[in-house]
């Protein structure tokens, strides 16, 4: 059972990367069809909750950055100039709205945050492949086991030394010792 679970998860693993879904995390609205497609391919309780969990972060990061982008209407400073008793004051407000710049941010954490990424990315398709070559090895022990159990009610001692020879000397060694009962 435990090896049926662990194929599933790789081979759910293997479609995600194959598809490159996981590139279409950071992408904008688009992104909707690739929540799907990876909420089905994901198996366990655990890795749902979590996947909501992160489409949740996603979201809440795109509304804070359409909250950061809306500037607001302009100041109309002709209408307060016409309003105002001291047109001066209005004059000198407009003249430091007008100063202020906003300060040039490099986006490092974009950056940061892709190379991260594709670090990850590549230690998962690492992990993937290992787990697929170690499948193959537990498939083949699985097959020489089931192989031995089938020939194990007729199997002489012969048979089973041919494929043990190293239980084979150290029994006749064992006899020649004169060490019959020898634990």
């Amino acid at each position: 059972m435990l090896r049926a679970i662990a194929r599933r998860e790789v081979s759910a693993v293997r479609r995600v990367l194959t598809r490159g879904l996981a590139g279409d995390a950071a992408a904008p609205a688009s992104s909707g069809a690739s929540w799907d497609a990876v909420k089905v391919e994901s198996l366990s309780e655990t890795s749902r909750r979590e996947l909501a969990g992160l489409q949740k972060a996603v979201a809440d990061m795109r509304d804070a950055m359409a909250r950061m982008a809306y500037k607001g209407p302009e100041p109309d400073f002709a209408a307060m100039k016409k309003e105002t008793k001291n047109p001066e004051f209005v004059e000198e407000f407009e003249k430091a709205y007008k100063s202020v710049t906003a300060p040039d941010m490099a986006m490092t954490q974009v950056d940061t945050l892709k190379k991260n990424f594709a670090e990850l990315e590549a230690q998962a398709k690492k992990h993937a492949t290992h787990a697929t070559t170690r499948m193959a090895e537990l498939e083949a022990e699985l097959k020489s086991i089931e192989a031995q159990r089938e020939k194990i009610g007729t199997m002489t001692m012969d048979e089973y030394f041919e494929t043990n020879p190293e239980l084979k000397k150290k029994i006749d060694e064992r006899i020649k010792n004169d060490q019959w009962f020898d634990v």
